[in-house]
């Protein structure tokens, strides 16, 4: 069998492309004989066509060069494709598939989609369907994740100024929500570092093992974080920098929010050892003299 997995690799990158043109987010790929046919994502809000998926873009696509009878090759996508493109593919004779996020999966993140599997369609048709679901699962459902989402909708377009607008509303939240629940931070009371970490791995409802302390003292503690992300995926969608980013929008809302426990308290982060760049982001709460 063929590894369709570098397809999916490149139909999640028309999905970004798709998202960093202000559309839905949507990738897919045609494959013939282990030969890329056709690739193509959605245009819906640009194009004003609520009929322009990349599922069926690729099909019309595929279409030009090899005619109308699909027979023998395989669609891979971003996302199970809708009943509409579902049925594109069955009159183009396309009997393969191998998708990432599927449509069930997308209702449970609570997107609004029809609740009709590809392989139902086909089922209904007499027709079979070789379907390879769950391809890339991880890659592909981030491009659905509401918070990722509404992350990118936050940062395209923006510059410093921007964010460093978004910053002071993030730093107002932040301060607030300590507020709420500072009796709930009382298991380090006497020391300001410890007191400092519990609050950063509880605002951003994240474990110990995906921020693990590296070193710890009176005055500094370093933490290297690996957790799910937003922001960093955001980035890595719209292509721009964390370190930019990152440096602007939540290094002083993290700080104001720590200062909420001590006025000498301080977030920094080192920037040149951050995601995607590295592994990790190596972090520092820092007491100051």
């Amino acid at each position: 069998m063929v590894d369709l997995s570098p397809y999916m690799r490149l139909a999640i990158d028309q999905a970004r492309m798709s998202l960093r043109e202000g559309n839905c987010g949507f990738g897919a790929v045609i494959v013939k004989d282990d030969r890329l046919i056709a690739r193509a994502r959605d245009a819906e809000k640009t194009a004003a066509d609520p009929t322009a998926h990349a599922e069926i873009t690729a099909i019309r696509m595929a279409a030009v060069q090899l005619g109308r009878d699909l027979s023998g090759a395989v669609l891979v996508c971003t996302h199970e494709p809708c009943p509409m493109c579902a049925a594109a593919m069955l009159w183009s004779g396309i009997a393969e598939i191998a998708y990432g996020c599927s449509i069930k999966a997308a209702i449970a993140m609570g997107r609004r989609r029809i609740d009709l599997p590809c392989r139902e369609i086909y089922a209904r048709a007499g027709r079979e369907l070789i379907a390879h679901q769950g391809m890339l699962r991880t890659e592909c459902e981030i491009l659905y994740n509401q918070e990722v989402r509404d992350r990118i909708d936050q940062l395209r377009d923006a510059d410093q100024s921007k964010l460093e607008a978004l910053a002071r509303e993030l730093s107002t939240r932040r301060e607030q929500w300590f507020s709420k629940n500072s009796v709930s931070f009382e298991s380090h009371s006497g020391d300001p570092i410890g007191r400092a970490y519990e609050v950063f791995l509880k605002k951003l409802g994240i474990t110990a093992a995906e921020a693990p302390v590296v070193h710890c003292d009176e005055a500094s503690l370093v933490l290297r974080s690996s957790n799910f992300c937003p922001t960093l995926e955001a980035c890595r969608i719209l292509d721009l920098d964390t370190r930019f980013v990152c440096r602007h929008l939540t290094e002083k809302p993290t700080t104001d929010l720590l200062r909420q426990i001590h006025p000498k308290l301080r977030f920094t982060r080192n920037y040149e050892s951050l995601r995607p760049n590295t592994p990790y982001c190596e972090e520092m709460i820092i007491l100051d003299e």
